[in-house]
């Protein structure tokens, strides 16, 4: 009995594409000072659980389809 559990032909290990847009070079990031710390929100995508009604992001996210790059018009 051969154990060929991990040298399977079938499975292709591909690595993860190389993302250029996050959300930290987006147009519509903003920026809010709550108490000592900065708050990062989207400008463009809506939320009903923060109390401005913008959605809390991370700068590391990969971006979303209502991305615009800084450097644009």
């Amino acid at each position: 009995m051969n154990n060929t559990l991990f040298e399977s032909s079938e499975i292709s290990i591909t690595p993860p594409s190389n993302q250029t847009k996050f959300c930290r070079t987006c147009k519509n990031r903003e920026r809010w000072e709550c108490g000592g710390s900065i708050i990062q929100y989207c400008g463009v995508r809506k939320s009903n659980r923060t109390h401005n009604g913008l959605l809390k992001i991370k700068v590391t996210n990969p971006a979303c389809a209502a991305y615009k790059s800084e450097s644009s018009n």
